[in-house]
């Protein structure tokens, strides 16, 4: 790479040299802002008699002598383009003058154009495809500009405000003649995306999606540039309404199960490219298919009226976190996987499940972590003759804690006495959309009315008790109204909110559009009730109540699994985790298998103080739990090394190390929601396995291995392919290693095939013939056949010869306290 300062007018090279903005940068996203920044800049070259004004940096690498394909400063160098056609313009319509009367022609034919000769010009700087647009219409008149480009509103606000400058034409010229850039020139061992990743850039910064599309694009020839931008990635702008770093980031969640947060979806694409191996339109084509997915689940236009019905719903909750099921979902009914009549019923078990959690307001914060990998789940467990919605509604309805599905006797006790008056907004209309029209053909648009304000929420019983209602309820009047004002009961919609005010009960009824000629469904019981009251409201409420069950289903079904599951449990706040074993745990990019709470802890705090070493280390100063600095002696007994400058006393209950979890994730302002453990579930039980709680220990040197046991029971009968089997088998080999026998058919004294056809030597293996047994299993994935391993899990071998080195190892009742003092590793991934 070559480089120096120069002035930017020497960017634009020789007169036919042109400038190209690849198709994979940004569009020009300048505002006035950064427009009247760089007019204040060339005032001031000029007032305080300044040679030079630094502008930042330029980077592009030439092709051949004629194109100069710009890496970095596009922003500059098309404000600086913009600038000069506007003070060309000016010269030339004379609202001003200069004492070079070819100074305009000069900026044209030297900066803005390549050859003013012929018919069709041909310009200096060719921008991307909308702005290269707008940017050619500025050559003509004023009625072809595109007026919602930033292009034309730029090169607008320029025209207007240089002549309000307090320097002249000639004066703002010699000022942009003195601008200034750092001008690399990239060469053909240069990394084009090393660099420009790496550029401390002073323009806006480039969204998440920009970066994407730069990482996808610009390892590419320009003529296949120009291919995948126009057939894919120009499409999957249009179908996600170009909101694409939100979309981008639900799909990764798709194909990864795991949440970046907003501003990391660059560097999660990045990992997941490294992941795939994917490169250009192959890398695009999944991306592609699953904007289409977005488009139609946004804009509820399937093609099927049932499918659609569900959708324009649950859209009216605004909850984008259900987006990667229903994206594989969509899939899945294009390839055939389900039917529409499937792939609706999941949709209304998916609004009956988020609606029923508001109402009982169970916290919304562990939906993300749901809803990543239930699609996932489900697919696991579903044999070919069930439907997706069923084995949904069981996934979903065996959750627990932050991830519960409320039944009805909570969800009709909670929606009952809910204020739902101050209920968020586009719940409300979804509550009141739903109630009225519920599963009938003959609806009415109640979401959209009150959204247009042609419809409102109208309470029965009026906000003010007027002298006609404290009689019309009676001596309760103030405690009924009190209890019941914004209460289900007392709520609906009307389209005369302003005629009814605080009318009494019967003149709401009977005036010229009250409750007997309303046509709503919501209003049955006022058109019939002569007097309303708290009888009336209860009734009213039962009902509503009985129509909600019928609406917002609990999902029963004699679904079981045909092996059992691992149950899973946020952090969280408040779930009481004494008694349950831990298996493993995932929180962001980072996942474990553990031995016990303990191990599960220590490696939380080791990620912690990774990322937020400071802030945990000051936090661990004021805990009577924690050893910091001098105060950590290797040698102190139940004292866990964390790393050199930390040890924690991990004596303790499963409560007090839960406690301490959630403590910390407050300090630090993390979300314990994310932070999901898996747990031995009573299943699990009934194949012998005690967890690492009661066979642990520095007499057991197994331990590592056996922590395993619960997971390989999980994976018997899954697709070799799976992510979880493959993350397990990767992880199991990676904490197999220091136990290895090196010569496993030496130990065994003939060929695995042999021992394991021998019923007699398997049954009697010992701890070291059943290492040897793993060892060779592990041979074979690394030397032969890389699925070796996950296809020993899957049939159920590999958690035999683990279980059979739980056995036949001692494993003593041994506490927390006694398990090696090392600190854990954590898979990232």
């Amino acid at each position: 790479m070559r480089g120096q300062v120069t002035e930017v007018l020497k960017v634009y090279g020789m007169q036919e040299r042109q400038l190209v903005i690849p198709v994979y940068q940004r569009n020009y996203d300048w505002g006035l802002k950064q427009c009247q920044q760089l007019l204040e800049d060339l005032v001031n070259v000029i007032q305080q008699g300044r040679p030079k004004h630094f502008f930042g940096a330029v980077v592009g690498q030439p092709e051949g002598s004629w194109r100069w394909v710009v890496i970095d400063g596009q922003q500059r160098l098309t404000t600086v383009s913009l600038l000069m056609l506007a003070l060309a313009d000016l010269l030339d319509e004379g609202t001003l003058e200069s004492r070079n009367p070819g100074l305009a022609h000069r900026i044209r034919t030297s900066f803005l154009l390549l050859n003013e000769q012929q018919d069709t010009p041909r310009f200096k700087l060719k921008p991307v495809k909308h702005d290269a647009d707008a940017y050619a219409l500025l050559f003509r008149s004023d009625s072809d500009h595109i007026d919602t480009s930033s292009v034309t509103a730029n090169y607008r606000f320029f025209k207007d405000q240089i002549p309000r400058l307090p320097i002249d034409g000639d004066d703002l010229w010699a000022a942009v003649e003195r601008l200034e850039v750092m001008h690399l020139d990239l060469e053909q061992h240069d990394d084009a995306q090393r660099i420009f990743e790496s550029l401390n850039s002073t323009g806006l910064a480039l969204s998440e999606a920009g970066k994407v599309r730069n990482l996808v694009l610009m390892g590419l020839d320009v003529h296949e540039q120009e291919r995948v931008y126009t057939d894919y990635w120009n499409r999957i702008e249009v179908n996600v309404g170009y909101d694409t770093g939100a979309f981008l980031r639900w799909y990764l969640v798709t194909r990864t199960s795991r949440i970046p947060r907003q501003d990391q979806v660059y560097e999660s694409f990045k990992k997941y490219i490294t992941e795939t191996g994917l490169r250009g339109a192959e890398l695009l084509d999944g991306v592609r298919k699953y904007s289409t997915y977005y488009r139609q689940i946004r804009t509820a236009t399937t093609g099927s009226s049932k499918i659609d019905l569900r959708l324009r719903r649950l859209n009216l909750l605004k909850t984008d976190v259900v987006l990667p099921l229903l994206m594989p979902l969509f899939e899945s009914r294009e390839t055939g996987e389900i039917t529409d009549l499937d792939l609706a019923e999941c949709i209304r078990t998916v609004e009956s499940y988020i609606f029923r959690r508001y109402i009982a307001e169970v916290p919304t914060n562990a939906l993300n972590k749901v809803f990543a990998t239930v699609y996932r789940d489900v697919k696991r467990i579903r044999p070919e003759n069930r439907s997706f919605a069923e084995v949904l509604g069981y996934s979903l309805r065996k959750r627990s804690g932050s991830g519960a599905f409320p039944d009805d006797a909570e969800f009709i006790s909670s929606l009952e006495v809910k204020n739902l008056y101050n209920f968020k907004g586009e719940r409300r209309k979804y509550l009141f959309e739903c109630l009225e029209n519920l599963d009938s053909n003959d609806t009415r648009d109640i979401a959209n009315g009150i959204e247009d304000g042609s419809l409102t929420i109208e309470h029965v019983m009026p906000q003010t008790l007027t002298q006609a209602w404290h009689d019309e309820l009676g001596d309760e009047a103030q405690r009924i109204h009190e209890q019941w004002l914004n209460r289900l009961g007392n709520l609906t919609v009307t389209g005369y909110n302003s005629s009814y005010s605080n009318s009494s009960y019967s003149t709401k009824r009977t005036m010229k559009h009250g409750f007997m000629e309303s046509p709503f469904r919501l209003n049955l019981e006022m058109r019939s009730a002569e007097h309303w009251g708290e009888d009336q409201l209860a009734a009213r409420t039962r009902r509503l109540c009985a129509d909600a069950l019928t609406y917002w289903i609990y999902p029963e079904s004699d679904f079981e699994p045909a092996r059992p599951q691992l149950p899973t449990e946020a952090l969280g706040t408040d779930t009481n985790f004494t008694g349950r074993a831990a298996v493993s745990f995932t929180w962001n990019e980072h996942h474990a298998t553990v031995a016990n709470w303990r191990d599960l802890t220590a490696r939380v705090f080791t990620i912690l103080l990774v990322e937020h070493r400071d802030e945990f280390l000051q936090w661990a100063r004021t805990s009577d739990w924690f050893r910091v600095g001098a105060a950590y002696d290797p040698d102190e007994n139940g004292v866990y090394r964390l790393d050199d400058s930390i040890g924690w006393n991990a004596s303790s209950s499963t409560w007090t190390k839960v406690s301490l979890m959630r403590r910390v994730f407050s300090h630090l302002e993390l979300d314990p929601e994310e932070l999901i453990i898996t747990l031995r579930s009573d299943e699990t039980a009934e194949r012998g396995q005690e967890t690492a709680e009661t066979a642990e220990g520095e007499n057991f040197p197994y331990l590592e291995i056996v922590k395993f046991l619960p997971r390989l029971v999980e994976l018997e009968g899954m697709a070799t392919d799976d992510p979880l089997v493959q993350e397990t088998a990767e992880e199991f080999m990676q904490s197999f290693h220091p136990f290895r026998d090196e010569q496993p058919l030496k130990t065994l004294g003939t060929s695995v095939r042999k021992f394991c056809a021998d019923p007699e030597r398997r049954a009697a293996a010992t701890a070291e013939e059943t290492i040897a047994l793993i060892s060779s299993k592990v041979d074979e994935t690394e030397h032969v056949d890389p699925d070796a391993l996950a296809e020993a899990a899957v049939e159920g071998t590999l958690s035999l010869w683990v279980g059979r080195l739980r056995e036949t190892s001692p494993a003593p009742e041994i506490s927390d306290r006694l398990l090696p003092r090392r600190t854990p590793e954590v898979a990232t991934g």
